[in-house]
C-alpha cells in the first residue's frame, strides 16, 4: 500500500500549462527532462454505485503498453485542496482479475463481499496526455510535477482537462502548499477540489 498525497491545480489554458512547465523556478529543480505520456483511464463501479457510495475508487489505466489497476480510498485530508488517499496498484489485463489482487496487497478485504453476486461496469473515464518530471528539493524534498491535457468523458458528454498536479513523493508534506500558492499567484491558477472520477462521474449525473 502507498499513501497518496497530493494537489491539484486548475490551469486557464494549454499555453499557460506550458508556461507553468517549463517556468526556470521550476526546472531548476529538474534532473531529468518531461517524460511524455498518453493515459486512458476508465472507472468501474457497480450499478447501484456500492464504491462510490463508500468514497472509493477503482480504475483501469492503459499508459504505453501497460495496464495497470488501481483502488483508492476516500480522502482523509481536512485540509481544502489536499488529496491523502491509501492507493493499491496492480498489473493486470482486466477489472474483474484485479479485485483479488488488490486485496492480497492489503485493499480492504470488505471489497470482496460488495462485489459478490454484482457485476462491475465501467462509468466513466478520462484521455490525457501527461508531461511528469521529479522535482528534487532543498531538504530532500521530492514533488512530482504533471501537466494534464486532454478530456473526462461519460456517456457522450465530454469536458476538457488542463491542470497541474503536484504530488509529494518524499519529504515534508508542509512543501506542498507553498509551491502551489507560488503557482496560483504568478499564472492565474486555482485549486481543484475535486479527483477526475468525481469530475467524470458528474457528466453522467448531470446529463
Amino acid at each position: 500500500m502507498a499513501t497518496e498525497i497530493e494537489m491539484k491545480l486548475g490551469v486557464p489554458s494549454a499555453e499557460v500549462l506550458n508556461r507553468v512547465l517549463e517556468d526556470p523556478q521550476l526546472t531548476q529543480y529538474m534532473k531529468d527532462d518531461y517524460e511524455l505520456r498518453h493515459m486512458v483511464s476508465t472507472y468501474y463501479d457497480t450499478r447501484d454505485g456500492v464504491l462510490s457510495q463508500r468514497k472509493w475508487t477503482l480504475r483501469l489505466r492503459k499508459e504505453g503498453g501497460n495496464t495497470i489497476a488501481a483502488f483508492k480510498t476516500q480522502n482523509m485530508s481536512d485540509d481544502m485542496g489536499f488529496f491523502t488517499r491509501n492507493e493499491w496498484q496492480c498489473a493486470v489485463d482486466n477489472i474483474e482479475d484485479a479485485i483479488p489482487m488488490l486485496i492480497d496487497q492489503g485493499a480492504p478485504r470488505e471489497l470482496k463481499n460488495l462485489l459478490k453476486g454484482r457485476n462491475l461496469v465501467a462509468t466513466c473515464g478520462a484521455e490525457f496526455d501527461r508531461r511528469a518530471a521529479c522535482l528534487y528539493m532543498d531538504d530532500g524534498v521530492r514533488i512530482e510535477i504533471a501537466g494534464d491535457l486532454g478530456e473526462l468523458f461519460s456517456g457522450g458528454r465530454r469536458e476538457p482537462i488542463c491542470e497541474l498536479e503536484l504530488e509529494l513523493l518524499y519529504g515534508d508534506v508542509g512543501s506542498l502548499p507553498p509551491l502551489c500558492d507560488q503557482l496560483v499567484q504568478e499564472y492565474g491558477l486555482y485549486e481543484e477540489l475535486r479527483s477526475k472520477y468525481q469530475r467524470a462521474k458528474a457528466l453522467s449525473e448531470e446529463a
